[in-house]
């Protein structure tokens, strides 16, 4: 699924929370992704992440593909070795969740992971990127902080 977009937690909880500040450009990147017919995934590691905060229900969840993260998933992304970005962030809860998601979507060949997250998991993205250690492409998350929508 090359053409595949992985929806990361914080743009699912922009894109169901209307109070956040970035939620209207997250509703505009969802109907390109519809109406591109661009496949929709979630991991399930994602799904246990956004349900700490949001009931799922609040998700368009016929609109997504849910993918399980199974134990080839998992020696994928322990190849990442998240440990060497520890020093990064202080006390970050999410780290070795958030190297899942990034190891899930390279496991399952994902074209895309779509964040709203630029301080973490679009640097960590970036720097495995430019590593050669993973061709998923993000979607910048420059188009959240400046609130456009630029697909």
């Amino acid at each position: 699924m090359r053409n595949a977009v992985l929806l990361d937690t914080s743009f699912l909880i922009t894109l169901a929370d209307p109070r956040r500040p970035r939620h209207v450009v997250a509703k505009q990147y969802f109907q390109y992704f519809l109406s591109s017919r661009m496949p929709m995934v979630i991991s399930s590691i994602v799904v246990a992440e956004f349900c700490v905060r949001q009931e799922l229900s609040t998700l368009p969840l016929q609109q997504l593909i849910l993918l399980p993260f199974t134990h080839e998933d998992a020696v994928v992304a322990a190849s990442f070795d998240f440990k060497a970005h520890k020093g990064t962030e202080k006390d970050r809860q999410s780290l070795k969740d958030d190297f899942k998601i990034i190891g899930h979507a390279h496991a399952r060949n994902l074209g895309y992971l779509i964040t709203d997250d630029a301080d973490t998991m679009f640097q960590y993205c970036e720097a495995l990127r430019k590593e050669g250690r993973t061709p998923a492409r993000n979607q910048t998350p420059d188009w959240f902080l400046t609130g456009t929508f630029h697909p």
